[in-house]
Protein backbone atom coordinates (compact mmCIF):
# COMPACT_ATOMS: atom_id res chain seq x y z
CA UNK A 1 0.00 0.00 0.00
CA UNK A 2 1.62 3.23 -1.21
CA UNK A 3 -0.26 5.93 0.71
CA UNK A 4 0.75 9.49 -0.18
CA UNK A 5 -2.10 11.39 1.46
CA UNK A 6 -4.00 10.86 4.71
CA UNK A 7 -7.28 12.72 5.03
CA UNK A 8 -9.18 12.74 8.30
CA UNK A 9 -12.39 14.13 9.66
CA UNK A 10 -12.01 15.79 13.05
CA UNK A 11 -15.01 15.54 15.40
CA UNK A 12 -15.68 11.92 16.26
CA UNK A 13 -12.67 10.72 14.26
CA UNK A 14 -9.35 12.49 14.85
CA UNK A 15 -10.58 13.92 18.15
CA UNK A 16 -11.69 11.82 21.10
CA UNK A 17 -14.77 12.60 23.20
CA UNK A 18 -12.77 15.27 25.05
CA UNK A 19 -11.90 17.09 21.81
CA UNK A 20 -8.29 15.93 22.06
CA UNK A 21 -5.85 14.17 19.75
CA UNK A 22 -4.59 11.21 21.75
CA UNK A 23 -0.85 10.79 22.13
CA UNK A 24 -0.80 7.53 20.17
CA UNK A 25 -2.72 9.05 17.26
CA UNK A 26 -0.55 12.16 17.27
CA UNK A 27 2.65 10.08 17.17
CA UNK A 28 1.27 8.01 14.30
CA UNK A 29 0.34 11.04 12.22
CA UNK A 30 3.63 12.79 12.92
CA UNK A 31 5.46 9.64 11.82
CA UNK A 32 3.49 9.66 8.58
CA UNK A 33 4.38 13.28 7.89
CA UNK A 34 8.04 12.59 8.62
CA UNK A 35 7.86 9.92 5.89
CA UNK A 36 6.59 12.54 3.44
CA UNK A 37 2.88 11.64 3.60
CA UNK A 38 0.66 14.69 3.31
CA UNK A 39 -1.92 15.17 6.09
CA UNK A 40 -5.24 16.87 5.36
CA UNK A 41 -7.81 17.77 8.02
CA UNK A 42 -11.30 17.73 6.46
CA UNK A 43 -14.01 19.09 8.70
CA UNK A 44 -17.28 20.95 8.97
CA UNK A 45 -15.32 23.38 11.13
CA UNK A 46 -13.90 26.65 9.87
CA UNK A 47 -10.19 27.40 10.17
CA UNK A 48 -10.75 29.15 13.51
CA UNK A 49 -11.65 25.79 15.05
CA UNK A 50 -9.21 23.74 12.98
CA UNK A 51 -6.07 25.80 13.51
CA UNK A 52 -5.24 24.74 17.11
CA UNK A 53 -5.06 21.12 15.94
CA UNK A 54 -3.27 22.03 12.72
CA UNK A 55 -0.60 23.72 14.83
CA UNK A 56 -0.40 20.74 17.18
CA UNK A 57 0.24 18.46 14.20
CA UNK A 58 2.62 20.97 12.55
CA UNK A 59 0.70 20.96 9.27
CA UNK A 60 2.27 24.19 8.06
CA UNK A 61 5.80 22.84 8.57
CA UNK A 62 5.02 19.56 6.77
CA UNK A 63 2.99 21.00 3.88
CA UNK A 64 -0.41 19.86 5.13
CA UNK A 65 -3.80 21.23 4.18
CA UNK A 66 -7.21 22.09 5.62
CA UNK A 67 -10.55 21.36 3.97
CA UNK A 68 -12.91 23.64 5.88
CA UNK A 69 -16.67 23.92 6.18
CA UNK A 70 -17.40 20.54 4.57
CA UNK A 71 -15.40 21.44 1.46
CA UNK A 72 -16.38 25.09 1.10
CA UNK A 73 -12.84 26.35 1.68
CA UNK A 74 -9.36 24.99 0.94
CA UNK A 75 -6.39 26.20 2.98
CA UNK A 76 -2.90 24.97 2.06
CA UNK A 77 -1.42 26.73 5.09
CA UNK A 78 0.66 29.19 3.04
CA UNK A 79 0.25 32.99 2.87
CA UNK A 80 -2.61 33.65 0.48
CA UNK A 81 -3.30 29.94 0.22
CA UNK A 82 -6.85 30.00 1.58
CA UNK A 83 -9.57 29.89 -1.09
CA UNK A 84 -13.34 29.88 -0.62
CA UNK A 85 -15.14 27.98 -3.38
CA UNK A 86 -18.74 29.07 -2.72
CA UNK A 87 -21.14 30.43 -0.10
CA UNK A 88 -24.82 30.64 0.78
CA UNK A 89 -26.09 34.03 -0.37
CA UNK A 90 -28.98 36.25 0.67
CA UNK A 91 -31.46 34.47 -1.63
CA UNK A 92 -30.51 31.13 -0.11
CA UNK A 93 -30.97 32.44 3.42
CA UNK A 94 -34.32 34.03 2.53
CA UNK A 95 -35.44 30.70 1.12
CA UNK A 96 -34.23 28.39 3.88
CA UNK A 97 -34.69 30.42 7.06
CA UNK A 98 -38.52 30.67 6.96
CA UNK A 99 -38.84 26.95 6.25
CA UNK A 100 -36.63 26.05 9.21
CA UNK A 101 -38.55 28.51 11.38
CA UNK A 102 -41.82 26.75 10.54
CA UNK A 103 -40.25 23.46 11.61
CA UNK A 104 -39.34 25.15 14.92
CA UNK A 105 -35.79 23.87 14.96
CA UNK A 106 -32.77 25.83 16.09
CA UNK A 107 -31.22 27.64 13.12
CA UNK A 108 -27.50 28.38 12.95
CA UNK A 109 -25.68 30.47 10.36
CA UNK A 110 -21.89 30.33 10.16
CA UNK A 111 -19.19 32.75 9.12
CA UNK A 112 -15.48 31.94 9.45
CA UNK A 113 -15.23 33.33 12.97
CA UNK A 114 -18.82 33.50 14.13
CA UNK A 115 -22.12 31.70 14.54
CA UNK A 116 -25.56 33.33 14.55
CA UNK A 117 -28.37 31.30 16.07
CA UNK A 118 -32.16 31.48 16.35
CA UNK A 119 -33.89 29.46 19.08
CA UNK A 120 -37.57 28.40 18.96
CA UNK A 121 -39.42 29.23 22.17
CA UNK A 122 -40.07 25.60 23.08
CA UNK A 123 -36.34 24.78 23.16
CA UNK A 124 -35.29 27.60 25.49
CA UNK A 125 -36.38 25.97 28.80
CA UNK A 126 -34.57 22.75 27.81
CA UNK A 127 -31.42 24.70 27.04
CA UNK A 128 -31.59 26.65 30.29
CA UNK A 129 -32.09 23.42 32.25
CA UNK A 130 -29.06 21.83 30.58
CA UNK A 131 -26.97 24.93 31.22
CA UNK A 132 -27.86 24.86 34.90
CA UNK A 133 -27.32 21.08 35.16
CA UNK A 134 -23.81 21.41 33.72
CA UNK A 135 -22.97 24.27 36.05
CA UNK A 136 -22.42 26.84 33.33
CA UNK A 137 -22.84 30.56 34.14
CA UNK A 138 -26.09 32.32 33.26
CA UNK A 139 -24.45 34.17 30.37
CA UNK A 140 -23.18 30.96 28.73
CA UNK A 141 -24.41 30.96 25.09
CA UNK A 142 -27.41 28.75 24.40
CA UNK A 143 -26.28 27.73 20.91
CA UNK A 144 -26.67 23.97 20.46
CA UNK A 145 -23.84 21.51 19.95
CA UNK A 146 -23.81 18.32 17.93
CA UNK A 147 -24.80 16.16 20.91
CA UNK A 148 -26.86 18.36 23.22
CA UNK A 149 -29.09 21.37 23.66
CA UNK A 150 -26.06 23.58 24.26
CA UNK A 151 -22.50 23.23 23.01
CA UNK A 152 -19.61 22.56 25.34
CA UNK A 153 -16.99 24.61 23.50
CA UNK A 154 -17.72 28.21 24.38
CA UNK A 155 -14.48 29.35 22.77
CA UNK A 156 -15.20 27.55 19.49
CA UNK A 157 -16.10 30.80 17.73
CA UNK A 158 -15.07 34.28 18.86
CA UNK A 159 -18.56 35.58 18.03
CA UNK A 160 -21.70 33.71 19.12
CA UNK A 161 -24.73 35.88 18.46
CA UNK A 162 -28.34 35.05 19.21
CA UNK A 163 -30.77 36.59 16.73
CA UNK A 164 -34.51 37.19 16.69
CA UNK A 165 -35.08 37.73 12.96
CA UNK A 166 -33.65 36.58 9.64
CA UNK A 167 -32.62 40.15 8.83
CA UNK A 168 -29.93 39.98 11.51
CA UNK A 169 -28.00 37.37 9.54
CA UNK A 170 -25.03 38.34 7.32
CA UNK A 171 -25.53 38.48 3.54
CA UNK A 172 -23.13 35.56 3.00
CA UNK A 173 -22.81 32.39 5.07
CA UNK A 174 -20.53 29.37 4.89
CA UNK A 175 -23.36 27.04 5.88
CA UNK A 176 -26.60 26.78 7.83
CA UNK A 177 -27.37 24.17 10.47
CA UNK A 178 -30.62 22.85 11.90
CA UNK A 179 -30.59 21.20 15.34
CA UNK A 180 -33.32 19.38 17.24
CA UNK A 181 -34.17 15.98 18.70
CA UNK A 182 -33.00 13.01 16.65
CA UNK A 183 -36.46 12.02 15.44
CA UNK A 184 -37.30 15.53 14.27
CA UNK A 185 -34.00 15.86 12.45
CA UNK A 186 -34.71 12.60 10.64
CA UNK A 187 -38.11 13.95 9.53
CA UNK A 188 -36.59 17.25 8.41
CA UNK A 189 -33.89 15.46 6.46
CA UNK A 190 -36.51 13.43 4.60
CA UNK A 191 -38.40 16.65 3.83
CA UNK A 192 -35.28 18.29 2.40
CA UNK A 193 -34.46 15.23 0.29
CA UNK A 194 -37.95 15.35 -1.21
CA UNK A 195 -38.36 19.11 -1.68
CA UNK A 196 -34.81 20.31 -2.42
CA UNK A 197 -33.10 17.45 -4.25
CA UNK A 198 -30.22 18.77 -6.36
CA UNK A 199 -30.42 22.29 -4.97
CA UNK A 200 -28.26 22.12 -1.82
CA UNK A 201 -26.04 19.64 0.00
CA UNK A 202 -27.71 18.23 3.12
CA UNK A 203 -25.77 16.00 5.50
CA UNK A 204 -26.43 14.71 9.01
CA UNK A 205 -23.12 15.16 10.79
CA UNK A 206 -24.72 13.88 13.97
CA UNK A 207 -28.09 12.43 15.01
CA UNK A 208 -29.33 15.88 16.10
CA UNK A 209 -27.81 18.00 13.36
CA UNK A 210 -28.26 18.77 9.65
CA UNK A 211 -25.70 20.91 7.83
CA UNK A 212 -26.78 22.76 4.67
CA UNK A 213 -24.14 23.82 2.14
CA UNK A 214 -24.15 25.11 -1.46
CA UNK A 215 -24.76 22.50 -4.14
CA UNK A 216 -21.60 20.65 -5.18
CA UNK A 217 -19.76 21.54 -1.98
CA UNK A 218 -18.77 18.39 -0.10
CA UNK A 219 -15.60 17.10 1.48
CA UNK A 220 -15.35 14.46 -1.23
CA UNK A 221 -15.74 16.86 -4.15
CA UNK A 222 -13.16 19.25 -2.77
CA UNK A 223 -10.77 16.38 -2.05
CA UNK A 224 -11.27 15.18 -5.62
CA UNK A 225 -10.29 18.63 -6.94
CA UNK A 226 -7.13 18.60 -4.83
CA UNK A 227 -6.21 15.09 -5.93
CA UNK A 228 -6.67 15.90 -9.62
CA UNK A 229 -4.60 19.07 -9.31
CA UNK A 230 -1.75 17.17 -7.62
CA UNK A 231 -1.95 14.02 -9.75
CA UNK A 232 -2.85 11.83 -6.78
CA UNK A 233 -4.70 8.57 -7.52
CA UNK A 234 -7.53 7.15 -5.34
CA UNK A 235 -5.37 4.20 -4.31
CA UNK A 236 -2.79 6.63 -2.89
CA UNK A 237 -5.19 8.15 -0.35
CA UNK A 238 -6.49 6.86 2.98
CA UNK A 239 -9.46 8.76 4.44
CA UNK A 240 -10.95 8.47 7.93
CA UNK A 241 -14.42 9.50 9.07
CA UNK A 242 -17.50 8.84 11.16
CA UNK A 243 -20.35 10.92 9.71
CA UNK A 244 -22.52 11.13 6.62
CA UNK A 245 -20.43 14.04 5.36
CA UNK A 246 -17.46 11.64 5.19
CA UNK A 247 -19.13 9.11 2.88
CA UNK A 248 -18.41 11.23 -0.19
CA UNK A 249 -14.71 11.10 0.72
CA UNK A 250 -14.94 7.31 0.91
CA UNK A 251 -16.37 7.28 -2.61
CA UNK A 252 -13.46 9.45 -3.81
CA UNK A 253 -10.59 7.33 -2.47
CA UNK A 254 -9.84 3.61 -2.37
CA UNK A 255 -9.11 3.33 1.34
CA UNK A 256 -12.02 4.87 3.23
CA UNK A 257 -11.76 3.85 6.89
CA UNK A 258 -14.70 4.31 9.27
CA UNK A 259 -13.95 4.59 12.97
CA UNK A 260 -15.81 2.15 15.21
CA UNK A 261 -18.18 4.82 16.55
CA UNK A 262 -19.40 5.72 13.04
CA UNK A 263 -23.03 5.24 12.04
CA UNK A 264 -23.88 1.98 10.30
CA UNK A 265 -24.59 3.84 7.06
CA UNK A 266 -21.02 5.20 7.09
CA UNK A 267 -19.51 1.79 7.85
CA UNK A 268 -21.40 0.27 4.91
CA UNK A 269 -19.53 2.61 2.53
CA UNK A 270 -16.10 2.09 4.09
CA UNK A 271 -13.23 -0.04 2.85
CA UNK A 272 -12.66 -1.13 6.45
CA UNK A 273 -13.74 -0.31 10.02
CA UNK A 274 -11.16 0.45 12.69
CA UNK A 275 -11.37 1.11 16.44
CA UNK A 276 -13.33 4.06 17.83
CA UNK A 277 -12.08 7.62 18.16
CA UNK A 278 -11.55 6.96 21.87
CA UNK A 279 -9.48 3.86 21.10
CA UNK A 280 -6.93 5.38 18.70
CA UNK A 281 -8.78 4.18 15.63
CA UNK A 282 -6.62 6.14 13.19
CA UNK A 283 -3.36 4.88 14.65
CA UNK A 284 -4.67 1.32 14.71
CA UNK A 285 -5.52 1.42 10.99
CA UNK A 286 -2.20 3.01 10.01
CA UNK A 287 -0.42 0.23 11.90
CA UNK A 288 -2.66 -2.49 10.48
CA UNK A 289 -1.96 -1.52 6.88
CA UNK A 290 1.75 -0.86 7.39
CA UNK A 291 1.56 2.86 6.67
CA UNK A 292 3.79 3.40 9.71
Amino acid sequence: MDVKWIVTDMDGTLLNSRDEITERTKKALMACQEKGIRLILASGRSYVRQMPYAKELMLREYGGCLIENNGLTVNDMTPGGRHKLAYLGQKDVERLFPILQKWEVEIQGYEDDGVYYWIPDWQRPLKEQERQKKGYPDDYPLVAGAWGWIGENINSYPRQIEICTMEELPMKLNKMNATDREGRIHELYQFFEKEFTGQYEFVRTGPRLIEISPKGITKGQTLKRLMEAAGIRPEEVMAFGDGENDVDMFRTVKYGIAVGNAADYVKEHAFDVTATNNEDGIAAALEKYGVI
